[in-house]
């Protein structure tokens, strides 16, 4: 008798706990949803690219690209002569966005009231430099572009 009572705990026992057995089947777009709610959107794991920074070290991607915008926006400044009645030593924080097809977008920023009444048209030629660089690749998470935003210093010493 006990080796049948064993038997049947043992059937009793694994028909209770078949549920635990059964596999939870998920559906993909239920998987694509939880990875995309884990993917920190504020870090990027390749920044924009110029053509001239492709061959750089991992490293040195985002200073090459932060460069490459200094460099440029410095070429065409002084292109312009710029007359001032006082020295202007400032930084100017250069909001900008890179969107995820590599439209480089100026955003909205204030100038001091200096720099705006003795360089009135600073933005407007920031803006136009800006449209003048080179095509930029966008920045990537995890293989998607993705819309950046930079904060860009621009250093001003006009005597």
């Amino acid at each position: 008798m006990s080796l049948r009572n064993w038997h049947i705990g043992i059937l009793i026992f694994t028909l209770f706990s078949c549920d635990q057995f059964v596999l939870k089947k998920e559906h993909k777009n239920d998987i694509v949803k939880e990875s995309l709610n884990k993917l920190n959107w504020s870090e990027v794991e390749q920044p924009p690219l110029f053509d001239n920074c492709t061959l750089k070290p991992e490293e040195k991607l985002e200073q090459c690209f932060q460069n490459t915008i200094t460099k440029h926006i410095y070429n065409d400044l002084i292109k312009h002569h710029i007359i001032v009645s006082q020295a202007i030593n400032d930084t100017i924080w250069v909001p900008l966005r890179i969107t995820n097809t590599g439209e480089i977008i100026l955003e909205d920023f204030t100038l001091s009231s200096t720099i705006e009444k003795q360089i009135p048209d600073l933005k407007n030629w920031l803006k136009s430099s800006l449209q003048s660089l080179p095509q930029v690749k966008p920045a990537h998470t995890r293989g998607t572009p993705v819309t950046t935003v930079y904060k860009l210093p621009l250093v001003l010493h006009i005597d």
